[in-house]
């Protein structure tokens, strides 16, 4: 299997999954095309995001962007509960029709992790009853459960942005790797190869991208593209003619664009699709 495999499956606005199973296992790195939530509820996890490691403690609120790549590592034979949310821009855009911008929960947050205190409030009492509803068996219960999100995305939002939430500090990593994600994060539109970021950074060509595998679980051509792309889908979703989003992406021409678009969203950028199309689930 590619380590950085695009997984998970999304054809509508939000999709939530509850699992609790007991397995000792390290997840292949990979990405989605969409962005995520977990909500962690008990185990024994680490979560890596982007070359970052996090332990994380009962009610974490785990945040992944599209186009990051992630990984939790279960270990041990305690069971490992969570509540997952596949989210699509269609969902935001949804809110916002209704004077509600819960996309904050991304575009405001600077951490992967962000620790509730486990005290009766907003957020931690809708995650206490977004979890009990996904032990109801009623035939609204689906119903039920995406209300509840929303409630929960509504205040996660404002926790964010008046910072009422702590953000959980990373283990080892490596500040090098740090340093160049940022960088390639800043300079998407300009040119960026091995070799120049190899020379800027005083690290050889060889070593650069056996570490950055090592780090991140992708080569440094796959995160880079990745990267563009979700910066072109997002200058999509604004309107921009598809030739200025090339350019505006750090794509050197059209063709280039066009097969990375293909390949990565599975149909043609004129359609401004983010669906994945093939089946399966993946945390």
């Amino acid at each position: 299997m590619n380590i950085s495999n695009k997984t998970g499956y999304l054809h509508q606005q939000l999709k939530l999954f509850y699992l609790s199973d007991q397995r000792d296992w390290k997840c292949p790195y990979h990405y989605h095309d969409f962005d995520k939530i977990t909500i962690f509820l008990q185990g024994s996890v680490t979560y890596e995001i982007e070359g970052k490691s996090y332990v994380l403690q009962p009610y974490d609120i785990v945040i992944v962007r599209a186009g990051q790549m992630h990984r939790p590592i279960i270990s041990g034979s305690a069971v490992y509960e969570r509540i997952i949310a596949y989210i699509a821009p269609s969902f935001f855009m949804y809110c916002k029709k209704r004077n509600c911008d819960v996309s904050t929960v991304f575009t405001q947050n600077t951490s992967h992790v962000l620790r509730q205190p486990q005290e009766m409030g907003s957020i931690f009492g809708t995650t206490c009853r977004l979890r009990q509803a996904f032990s109801q068996k009623e035939n609204d219960c689906m119903l039920l459960q995406e209300t509840i999100f929303l409630e929960f995305m509504i205040f996660l939002s404002q926790a964010v942005q008046q910072k009422w939430l702590g953000s959980v500090k990373t283990g080892p990593q490596n500040e090098k790797i740090q340093t160049i994600i940022a960088y390639i994060n800043q300079n998407l539109t300009t040119p960026l190869t091995v070799s120049s970021l190899a020379v800027r950074f005083y690290i050889s060509p060889d070593y650069l991208m056996h570490l950055f595998k090592k780090e991140t679980g992708y080569s440094i051509a796959q995160y880079i593209t990745t990267k563009r792309l979700v910066l072109a889908r997002s200058l999509i979703e604004k309107s921009i003619p598809l030739t200025t989003v090339c350019y505006d992406s750090g794509f050197k021409n059209y063709s280039t664009f066009y097969r990375a678009w293909k390949h990565f969203f599975h149909t043609s950028p004129s359609k401004g699709s983010w669906k994945i199309e093939e089946p399966g689930f993946s945390e």
